[in-house]
């Protein structure tokens, strides 16, 4: 007998609160996104281009540690199963052509979904061009591409049908959704993510600092100091006490291992909030982009839901998704303008923004194949116990491996 697909609210708060607590959600996300240089793209990028392994293992860290936070609650009893795979996706051809897509029109415009939204929200023009971009793709994406994916999808034609517990890994591995497997699957998929993460980060480290042995000279020859005494110590405690404050008064950026902990604690939040309701993994960033332009063709009075099928299919303009990317943009707004950082910047380059206008394109048209962005689907699906973000992870990373190896050339 397949595993239950029926949603049951854990917690009885009301809608109200429930709103507000999503809100908060989306605060923290772009806050800590915008203070900590958060980029998805970025940490890919910097793998082809500076051989640096620090930020993607960061991102191999966030996606180990919302896979065990949320799949211990699950395997302890505390969030029912059905919440960790209710939403995930039907896997198919579409996710790693979508990613890929994705992959390369981000690293063309320079930024993630994430990171295109706080920093539009801290005052570049080039992402508000990629999020113009955005909507215009999925409009493309909408009228020449849906009906034949939603006809592959409908057919199974390689592509699964039901989704759901189908794409659980759990139910993949052990054909069970007991506690027992979810258990030893999160462990499975969180651990080796959070162990390569922190060796990729310690490997560029070591390698950095061997290239400057090798590249600055006498350093060969160079002596370490003594041991530090106890007043050193105290002073060094008292340098960690001063960039903790730092950090609180915005004089600096938060870290790429603190940012990572706070949004792997963000989405695991979510994860709580929202068991039992219609909407349990973090934000869905593309869709929000494709509504907005569907509202903003209202006003002329074109209707889109009218006479194209994705739009038809289209979520509500008012539930926690779209709440959600507000707070996150006024979250990044926030963090930006109280710290000193906000600023209308116009690249120098006025070609940026063609180039941002036809990458945000191509990520609308990713993003919509592969049913979602690098956050709502890739690092949620990760958080879902899914297989689908790993699909995403692989598709993402050759697209932007392309993308590097075009902008050489340009």
């Amino acid at each position: 007998m397949p595993p239950s697909m029926v949603l049951q609210p854990v917690y009885q708060e009301s809608w109200a609160l429930i709103y507000g607590l999503f809100g908060l959600s989306g605060f923290i996300l772009g806050w800590v996104a915008q203070r900590g240089n958060y980029c998805f793209v970025n940490a890919m990028t910097s793998i082809f281009t500076t051989r640096s392994f620090e930020r993607f293992g960061a991102l191999l860290i966030l996606f180990g540690l919302s896979a065990l936070g949320c799949g211990l609650l699950v395997a302890f009893g505390i969030i029912p199963a059905v919440d960790q795979y209710y939403f995930n996706y039907f896997a198919g051809w579409y996710i790693l052509v979508g990613s890929f897509v994705f992959g390369f029109g981000a690293a063309l415009a320079g930024g993630c979904n994430l990171s295109m939204l706080y920093r539009a929200a801290s005052g570049y023009v080039q992402n508000w061009i990629e999020l113009f971009g955005m909507m215009i793709g999925t409009y493309i994406f909408a009228i020449g591409i849906w009906p034949f994916q939603q006809y592959t999808m409908e057919k199974g034609i390689f592509s699964t049908t039901l989704g759901g517990y189908v794409e659980y890994l759990p139910y993949v591995i052990f054909h069970s959704v007991s506690p027992m497997a979810v258990y030893i699957t999160t462990l499975i998929l969180s651990l080796p993510l959070i162990i390569l993460g922190i060796y990729l980060q310690q490997y560029t480290k070591k390698k950095w600092n061997m290239n400057f042995r090798m590249s600055t000279p006498g350093i060969m020859a160079y002596k370490p100091p003594a041991p530090i005494s106890v007043g050193k110590e105290g002073e060094e405690k008292k340098d960690w006490k001063k960039e903790a404050l730092d950090m609180l008064l915005l004089k600096k950026p938060y870290g790429t291992n603190l940012s990572t902990v706070i949004l792997a604690l963000d989405m695991i939040f979510v994860f709580i909030v929202g068991a039992g309701y219609t909407f349990n993994y973090l934000v869905i960033t593309s869709s929000d982009g494709g509504r907005f332009f569907e509202y903003l063709l209202m006003i002329p009075g074109i209707n889109l839901f009218l006479n194209t099928p994705w739009f038809n299919d289209s979520l509500p303009i008012v539930d926690p998704s779209t709440l959600m990317v507000v707070m996150l943009c006024i979250g990044a707004f926030a963090a930006s303008f109280l710290s000193g950082d906000f600023k209308i910047r116009i690249p120098k380059e006025k070609k940026r923004l063609l180039i941002g206008f036809l990458g945000g394109m191509l990520v609308g048209i990713g993003v919509r194949m592969a049913l979602g962005c690098n956050v709502g689907l890739m690092w949620t699906n990760f958080a879902q116990l899914g297989y689908d973000g790993i699909i995403f992870l692989f598709g993402m990373l050759g697209g932007v491996w392309l993308a590097v190896k075009v902008q050489e050339r340009l």
